[in-house]
């Protein structure tokens, strides 16, 4: 009888361990139906039992059972170092992590509360929830529990969705939100494994693993460009994986596009080194499928302290206005679905102030009659004096004046001589500690110095009366010269009576009345410019031909 009691015992005890055995499949098995995508692959160390993981690792140090079973685990007490456990995420401990900034240039900030922002600073402790508003010319960069770090870019916002923190730091799990703009993420640099980075925007979301991509957001779509590894994008319940140097488009609603291979770098060789006006104008590199260009310029190599953004899709870059000093150039390119490429940079230096001023007077290629005339150019803000220089010769070697002056103008005082003239204007500002900063030259300006005709000399001047018509007879006028005459007929007050150009030492011309005549005779040059009037006055009488001395 005792030997039955036994033998029942045994069997009880065998069932109720097969009951368990299922019932803990059953969980395993529904741990992970549940948690498809939430799985940490943990590598095993010297030592590692699955009892003292348990204990370490898991929220029910007991359910180091179902690991066991979900991983084919025959002792577990020995477990082969470097192989890899499966455990799913919702058995792990978990917390709240956070982020850090450890950058920020411009204007940036961050919500407190509903209705506060403050200005984010370095060293700020960002948690789950925490919503980040970059505006324009500005950056920062959040570090995250597992040194991923995401650079947010001018005129974005980014929310950390969720930053989980499994096993004290063996996990990391992140989700951003970004709800506009771009952002670059480093994600997981240490390779940790089992750590996660998600980006989810409007359209799709980007998941990694340890890689460094790009993801732009917009209302209705999304571009992605991977610099490293690999990103898987998901939108509209399809994925696509996406290998370094290739990107893909997700417009909301619709899956991800194709993955295309990423624009190059621009070749910036031929961008200007020096540039010493403003405006300052690039000229872009030609490349094929580039539709439009992204670009910043930044007082630093890393882009930090940034100066101005712009994006065109002409083949120049216009910055209209540009800080004195080293500066630097960052430029890529985006196809035709907005995909950006790798980055170009280009160094150059800009010394453009103080400014050059504007020239008034004379007007460029002017013929000057002043034989001291006069020039003028704008004041310059910020200028104390300027510095002239006018020259025979358009490589200033020959010069004549070269002189600093207090003024705007300046008049000769010496009469010129007749001949072509060049002449430009430096602007000079003192700067800190008392030194002086002379601006640029970039243009001159060209006149041409001819003295204005001579009256005419009518010493020999004759006027013949034949009937009602007068013949006249003077000097030749001058080389290069000719006369415009006009006549005034005083006895009825008649003015502009008869008028002509472009006359010679002879001229006739019909009365419409006799009586005191008066000649108005003036010398043209080949330009238009006339000298002062001779005036030459007979009276012209009738049925009689006669001279007038």
């Amino acid at each position: 009888m005792l030997n039955g009691l036994n033998m029942y015992t045994q069997a009880f005890k065998a069932f109720v361990c097969g009951l368990l055995m299922v019932l803990a499949l059953s969980q395993a098995n529904t741990v992970i139906a549940d948690t498809k995508q939430t799985i940490w692959q943990y590598s095993v160390r010297p030592g590692d039992t699955l009892i003292a993981l348990g204990r370490q690792h898991l929220i029910n140090p007991s359910d180091w059972k179902l690991i066991q079973e979900l991983n084919h685990v025959k002792n577990p007490y020995r477990l082969q170092a470097g192989s890899v456990l499966q455990i799913p995420l919702a058995l792990v401990k978990s917390g709240p992590a956070n982020a850090e900034v450890i950058f920020v240039s411009g204007d940036v900030s961050w919500q407190v509360s509903a209705n506060q922002y403050d200005p984010l600073a370095v060293g700020q402790l960002l948690g789950p929830g925490a919503k980040v508003i970059s505006k324009e010319n500005s950056k920062a960069v959040i570090k995250f529990a597992d040194e991923t770090t995401t650079q947010l870019d001018s005129n974005s916002v980014l929310v950390l969705d969720a930053l989980s923190l499994y096993s004290g730091g063996a996990m990391v799990d992140t989700k951003l939100r970004l709800q506009r703009g771009s952002a670059e993420t480093h994600a997981n640099p240490k390779k940790t494994k089992g750590s996660r980075m998600q980006i989810i925007t409007p359209s799709a979301v980007a998941a990694v693993r340890g890689t460094r991509f790009r993801v732009e957001a917009g209302e209705q779509d999304m571009t992605q460009g991977t610099l490293e590894g690999k990103v898987a994008v998901l939108a509209a319940n399809q994925e696509v994986f996406v290998n370094q140097g290739y990107g893909t488009r997700a417009e909301k609603g619709k899956p991800p596009a194709k993955p295309v291979v990423l624009l190059p770098a621009a070749d910036t060789s031929q961008l200007p080194q020096q540039i010493t006006a403003l405006p300052a104008t690039f000229d872009l590199p030609d490349m094929q499928g580039a539709k439009a260009w992204v670009a910043k310029v930044a007082t630093d190599a890393a882009f930090n302290q940034i100066n101005t953004e712009l994006e065109t899709s002409s083949q120049q870059l216009p910055f209209n206005d540009l800080p004195d000093g080293q500066l630097f150039l960052m430029l890529k390119a985006k196809d035709a679905q907005g995909i950006a490429g790798y980055d170009a940079t280009h160094a150059f230096i800009v010394n453009a102030r103080p400014f050059q001023p504007a020239y008034n007077q004379p007007a460029s290629g002017e013929v000057v009659r002043e034989a001291q005339p006069t020039l003028q150019w704008t004041a310059v803000d910020g200028a104390n004096s300027y510095w002239l220089e006018v020259a025979g010769d358009a490589s200033f070697n020959q010069l004549q004046i070269n002189k600093r002056l207090q003024d705007t103008r300046f008049q000769f005082q010496e009469p010129l001589a007749p001949g072509q003239y060049y002449w430009r204007v430096r602007s000079v500002a003192t700067v800190d500690g008392g030194a002086e900063d002379v601006g640029p030259t970039l243009t001159y300006r060209q006149f041409r110095y001819k003295a204005a005709p001579p009256v005419p000399d009518i010493s020999q001047m004759r006027v013949r009366i034949q009937g009602n018509k007068a013949y006249v007879t003077t000097a030749e006028p001058p080389e290069d010269l000719h006369y415009e005459v006009r006549l005034d007929n005083q006895f009825n007050q008649q003015e502009n009576v008869w008028q002509a150009s472009r006359l010679g030492a002879t001229f006739e011309f019909l009365l419409k009345e006799y009586g005191k005549q008066t000649l108005y005779i003036r010398h043209v040059d080949a330009e238009g410019i006339k000298s002062a009037e001779a005036v030459y006055e007979f009276d012209a009488q009738p049925e009689k031909d006669w001279f007038v001395y």
